[in-house]
């Protein structure tokens, strides 16, 4: 038996349905490089003859047996030298595949030409003496500007003006570092600091100037911990709650809060914050008393100076009960703003329905998941949650040293610092690419899709900044199978190049309403639009082309329907089918197995297996199916694939499908027809060559059964079709992940 042989037979037996969790990464070494291409359904790089794979634990037994495999072993992880001592007690950063951001910040005076005092100097960091401070930035645009001094005589002052002499910002205190936030750039600014009645001058010891993205903890403020990095911006923040000089946290929630995102990495002390050393500025605003309770004004106020002060994130670690105009109107100009609110769910178990700012239209709301990577407990739930992150005793900053808090608070500011980072990665990305690069990359850790209790899913850090950039056109207070409710005004965010298109509104791919955008946040009463219930398409387009579309399907959740029994021959197969999210069943809870298949069914299952998406030309390619149809817009994607043909211009899609007919339809689905036959298997009864061809790729790939007879005219039926798409879909997961 020659070598290939012998390797087709022992990939023939690896298993076919293989999950990513499942699989791991290790080492191979073969003899010759010429060896690596029999290991290339697997392969994710190459040293020479060593081989990264991904494999299952049966793949690498089989894989080790090799005659060219000299050596096989795991691929170690390594992490970074983080010296912080309770960095191993950080058990969330594992679990969101969290790595120390590469993005760092860089003071941007660091050889800028300045006139100190009329005397030209050229700035290294050493430090200086100087009043007015004249700093030529040109093209760059500075989001902060800090004065740090020698020493603390009492009150002193740094004020920034534009080369117009137009206050860009000013601060006054008696801390050692004072900061001002820039309102706007300027090609030159004039730095004046003044300590008036002091003995001794001051000596800058560091003049740093950065452009940060600004993340607002409104919460209960911050303690001038150890451990926090200096991008906490003590100097500027502000307190409503107890009406101090600064935001000093006499909880020690926000102080939490603030350490799970800005503790130091590697400075050989307690925690690594999310954020490490990327380029962006945390204010702390205190809306919140010594018992942790603010009101709803205090917290529009933390909104509104959170906004006028140029942040860019607003993470509200703070829930409850009853809804204020003026909370939800600041809260509104924020998202409109293109500002990311992100809101803990709370942590009351009870739905979020009456829960603030949580349920407000807009805001990224942060259920909890423990160890497990479940539901935490105490966390609420319900359609307002769009994400889930670590809640459970994370370990952090407090008022005075470190400690264990729980809650959904502890799981916003995960999120809030991806999105910070992403902010900082991405700038030319808008407001809606970035957050649907989050809930698209998370990880599934509850119900298959969405969930009202985990979201899209658990945040994934790696993930979300590998993602090639989104289209931004996302529904920021509708997920998939919520239902629409009357007199409720559901709101579409669109990034600035759709405006001036035109968008249309399908459900259950029939399409109900064309409009013009016209503006980046638009509202619908989707109830007085839809009619009914089912999956929410919305597709914008330049003419007929296709540029943007979101697909909100309803999930499927796997319940049992009654009239298939366990001892059913298919019951496997139909359970299998829903959990994979090919069928829904009737909405009496039957499935009614036995009944034949339509041509408008298999298009339906094959549009849920294959994922598809919405069609590069709107337009009914069938006279019998116009967009007004249900499933019109699935039915256009097939058409445009070429999966469906129709019959005289005709879809036909109430006629009842064949064997044969589905033996086409899923060859051309998977993409085989150019394939070459390499058995022949004797199917007596199939005479029509096109549909003999089919069943033999079909057969090839263990798809259908390789017996004497296929009986090509006989009709399909449900559980048959259940049957089928299991097979087919075991073959996409194995060829996916070798194609990966």
């Amino acid at each position: 038996m020659s070598r290939w042989l012998w390797l087709s037979f022992i990939f023939l037996f690896i298993p076919q349905v293989v999950w990513a969790s499942e699989k791991e990464e290790w080492i191979v070494q073969v003899r010759h490089t010429s060896d690596v291409r029999h290991l290339q359904p697997y392969v994710v790089d190459t040293i020479g003859t060593f081989v990264k794979v991904a494999v299952t634990e049966e793949e690498r037994e089989n894989i080790s047996r090799l005659p060219f495999v000299l050596n096989m072993e795991k691929n170690d992880i390594k992490r970074a030298a983080v010296d912080d001592p309770l960095f191993s007690e950080q058990w969330s950063l594992a679990m969101i595949d969290w790595h120390i951001p590469s993005l760092t910040s860089m003071n941007r005076l660091i050889g800028k030409q300045m006139i100190v005092d009329g005397r030209e100097y050229v700035y290294d960091g050493e430090s200086f003496e100087g009043e007015h401070i004249v700093i030529a930035l040109g093209e760059e645009t500075l989001s902060r500007l800090s004065v740090t001094v020698d020493h603390i005589e009492g009150p002193w002052r740094i004020q920034v003006k534009d080369e117009t002499g137009a206050m860009l910002g000013e601060n006054e205190g008696e801390l050692a570092r004072l900061d001002v936030l820039l309102s706007r750039p300027s090609s030159t600014v004039h730095l004046y600091v003044t300590a008036p009645n002091w003995t001794n001058r001051p000596r800058i010891v560091e003049l740093k100037g950065v452009n940060h993205v600004i993340v607002a903890i409104v919460d209960s403020g911050v303690v001038q911990h150890e451990d926090l990095n200096d991008h906490v911006l003590y100097s500027v923040s502000v307190d409503y709650a107890e009406n101090k000089r600064y935001a000093d946290d006499t909880f020690g929630h926000g102080t939490h809060v603030t350490g799970i995102l800005a503790a130091s990495v590697n400075n050989g002390k307690g925690i690594a914050g999310l954020i490490g050393d990327a380029p962006i500025d945390i204010l702390p605003i205190k809306v919140l008393d010594r018992y942790g309770v603010g009101g709803d004004f205090e917290i529009a106020k933390g909104v509104k100076y959170a906004l006028d002060h140029g942040a860019s994130v607003i993470n509200l670690s703070l829930a409850g009960q009853g809804e204020t105009e003026v909370l939800k109107a600041i809260i509104e100009e924020a998202v409109k703003r293109g500002v990311h609110v992100v809101a803990a769910a709370g942590n009351s178990h009870m739905p979020t329905t009456n829960i603030y700012p949580a349920s407000y239209p807009g805001v990224m709301t942060v259920a909890a998941v423990d160890r497990k990577q479940m539901p935490l407990s105490i966390s609420n739930y319900g359609w307002d949650v769009e994400i889930s992150a670590p809640g459970d005793f994370l370990i952090s900053t407090y008022l005075s040293g470190y400690r264990t808090m729980r809650g959904t608070s502890m799981a916003a500011p995960h999120v809030s610092a991806l999105l910070a980072i992403l902010r900082a990665m991405y700038p030319e990305e808008d407001a809606i690419q970035l957050r649907k690069r989050v809930w698209k990359t998370t990880k599934d850790v509850y119900w298959r899709g969405y969930d009202m209790y985990t979201g899209y899913g658990m945040i994934q850090w790696q993930q979300a900044l590998a993602l090639s950039a989104p289209l931004g056109i996302d529904w920021l207070n509708l997920q998939p199978g919520q239902p629409i409710e009357k007199n409720r005004t559901y709101i579409l965010g669109l990034s600035s190049p759709f405006v001036g298109k035109q968008g249309h509104l399908f459900v259950d791919g029939k399409l109900v309403y064309s409009f013009n955008v016209d503006r980046e946040m638009m509202s619908f009463r989707l109830f007085d639009l839809m009619k009914q219930q089912g999956d929410v398409a919305v597709v914008i387009t330049d003419e007929k082309r296709v540029i943007a579309s979101d697909v909100r399907a309803t999930p499927i959740r796997p319940t049992p329907f009654s009239d298939v029994k366990k001892t059913y021959w298919a019951y496997s197969d139909i359970l299998q089918a829903q959990q994979l999210g090919m069928i829904r069943g009737y909405g009496d809870g039957t499935f009614r197995p036995n009944n034949p298949l339509t041509r408008r069914e298999s298009i339906v299952m094959l549009a849920r297996l294959f994922d598809w998406e919405a069609p590069s030309l709107l337009s009914a390619p069938f006279v019998d199916v116009p967009l007004t149809t249900t499933n019109a817009l699935l039915v256009a994607t097939a058409a445009e694939k070429g999966i469906v043909k129709g019959v005289g211009g005709k879809a036909l899609l109430h006629e009842r499908l064949t064997r044969g007919q589905l033996a086409l339809l899923l060859v051309r689905a998977l993409q085989l027809e150019n394939e070459p036959i390499r058995s022949v298997y004797p199917f007596q009864d199939v005479k029509q060559q096109d549909v003999w061809k089919a069943v033999q790729l079909l057969a090839e790939r263990g798809i259908v059964a390789k017996v004497p007879h296929f009986h090509p005219n006989e009709r399909v039926t449900r559980a048959q079709m259940c049957a089928i798409m299991v097979r087919v879909s075991t073959f996409v997961r194995q060829h996916s992940t070798k194609s990966a």
